[in-house]
C-alpha cells in the first residue's frame, strides 16, 4: 500500500510543477504576441497577473495535498512540525496571492489578443 501513495506523491509533484509550467507557458505566448503584434503588455499585465497567480494559487493547493499525504506515511513530531509550518507559509502565501488579485485594478485585454485566446 505504501508504493501507491509513494507514487501519488510523486505524481502530485508533477502535476504541481506542470501547473506552474503552464502558467508560465501562458504568460509567455501572451507576451509574444504582444511583441509580434506590437502591442504594449502595459495595458493589461494586471490581467497577466491574476492569470498567473491563479496558476501559483492551485499549484500551491496542490502541494498542500502532497505534503499531507506524505506526512500520514511517516507521522513523526518532526514531520508533522515541518507539516504544519508549510502548510501555514503555503496558506499565507496563497491567502496573499488572493488577496492580491482580488484587489488588482481590473484592465480589459485588447480585442487583437482576445481573438487568439
Amino acid at each position: 500500500m505504501d508504493i501507491i501513495f509513494e507514487y501519488l506523491i510523486k505524481a502530485l509533484e508533477v502535476v504541481g510543477v506542470a501547473i506552474i509550467v503552464m502558467g508560465v507557458l501562458k504568460m509567455l505566448l501572451v507576451f509574444a504576441t504582444c511583441a509580434i503584434r506590437r502591442i504594449s503588455p502595459d495595458k493589461f499585465i494586471n490581467q497577466i497577473r491574476i492569470e498567473l497567480s491563479n496558476y501559483l494559487v492551485l499549484s500551491l493547493e496542490v502541494f498542500i495535498g502532497r505534503d499531507i499525504i506524505e506526512t500520514l506515511l511517516n507521522p513523526s513530531i518532526n514531520d508533522i512540525i515541518v507539516l504544519v509550518v508549510l502548510v501555514i507559509l503555503r496558506t499565507l502565501l496563497a491567502f496573499f496571492l488572493n488577496y492580491e488579485i482580488k484587489h488588482m485594478p481590473q484592465k480589459n485585454i485588447p480585442k487583437e489578443l482576445k481573438k487568439k485566446q
